[in-house]
C-alpha cells in the first residue's frame, strides 16, 4: 500500500522570528527619538531624531540594512537572482 511518511521533528531557529527584528527596530527608533527630545540642547539631537525616524520607517517596511552589509539576501531575492539553484 502507501508508505507512511515520518513526521519531521519541529526545530526552532532564531531566523524564523521575522517580526522580532522589526519590533526591535521600531522600539529602538522610539527610544532614540525620546532621548533626542529630552536633550534638545545637544547639537546631536536633530541627527538622532532623523536616525530614529529612519529606524521606525525601516522597521515598519521590514527592511533590514544589515542584510546588504552581511550579504544575507532574503529568500525572495535569492530566488530572483539565482532561480536555477533555489
Amino acid at each position: 500500500m502507501g508508505k507512511k511518511k515520518e513526521k519531521e521533528e519541529w526545530r526552532f531557529f532564531w531566523k524564523n522570528i521575522g517580526g522580532l527584528g522589526m519590533i526591535l527596530r521600531v522600539l529602538g527608533g522610539i527610544a532614540i527619538i525620546m532621548w533626542a527630545r529630552s536633550n534638545e540642547e545637544d547639537p546631536k539631537a536633530m541627527a538622532a531624531t532623523a536616525y530614529g525616524v529612519s529606524m521606525i520607517f525601516d522597521g515598519l517596511c521590514r527592511w533590514c540594512p544589515l542584510r546588504a552589509v552581511l550579504r544575507d539576501p532574503t529568500k525572495r531575492a535569492y530566488r530572483r537572482h539565482y532561480p536555477e539553484e533555489a
